[in-house]
């Protein structure tokens, strides 16, 4: 292979320089949109998002093509954070342990993004792409239970079993749990409460 010339030398540096920057704008760009969100906002508009990651609102169209798309990458980060790092469960253990490390774990992840959830949920009804990375997020989440909760949910009727697989994934949605915190007014621990008491409510109804 023949050596790189000075010029050519030169202009790696340069390049990856001019890389770092672009990922940095964006970074900051998709950062203070999901301020926004988490600040309640519906919808955040160019003006703000610019002023707060410190850029013009020429440059924000310059990384995205519009709002949605823009939307569409928050989102992306958000569900990456809530559906990451789920706990190492043994299904040999109680089952009231097992409820116990799933409703700590969907409590802590949903609380995080319930200040944004009108947000999410205005974006799905705009983007084919963001309402089918919710989708997977529901799908994720029921086979998650359909795992951890393996020994009971296989020891069903194949009808009975879906029906309380089907149960405990929509016990355990964030829609609900927005409503145990919001429409409800518990605190966290009132809702994980309410939500360990469901758990074992379905488990009982399906023996």
């Amino acid at each position: 292979m023949d050596a790189l010339s000075t010029s050519e030398l030169q202009a790696v540096p340069q390049h990856a320089a001019r890389g770092d920057r672009v990922a940095r704008t964006r970074e900051a760009i998709v950062t203070s949109t999901q301020t926004l969100a988490l600040d309640g906002e519906v919808a955040p508009i160019v003006r703000d998002i610019a002023k707060l990651a410190g850029v013009s609102a020429r440059t924000v169209f310059q990384h995205f093509a519009d709002t949605a798309e823009l939307y569409v990458a928050v989102l992306g980060r958000v569900l990456t954070t809530v559906t990451g790092g789920h706990p190492e469960i043994n299904r040999q253990w109680p089952l009231d342990q097992r409820i116990g490390v799933v409703v700590d774990h969907r409590a802590e992840r949903y609380e995080t993004v319930r200040p944004m959830w009108t947000f999410i949920q205005t974006l799905q009804r705009r983007s084919a792409d963001a309402a089918a990375r919710l989708v997977s997020l529901y799908s994720g989440n029921r086979e998650q239970i359909a795992d951890t909760f393996g020994p009971e949910l296989s020891a069903l009727p194949g009808e009975k079993r879906e029906h309380t697989l089907n149960a405990l994934s929509v016990a355990l949605t964030p829609e609900n749990w927005i409503v145990l915190r919001e429409r409800l007014g518990l605190t966290v621990e009132q809702a994980r409460e309410e939500w360990r008491f469901i758990m074992k409510a379905i488990f009982n109804d399906a023996h």
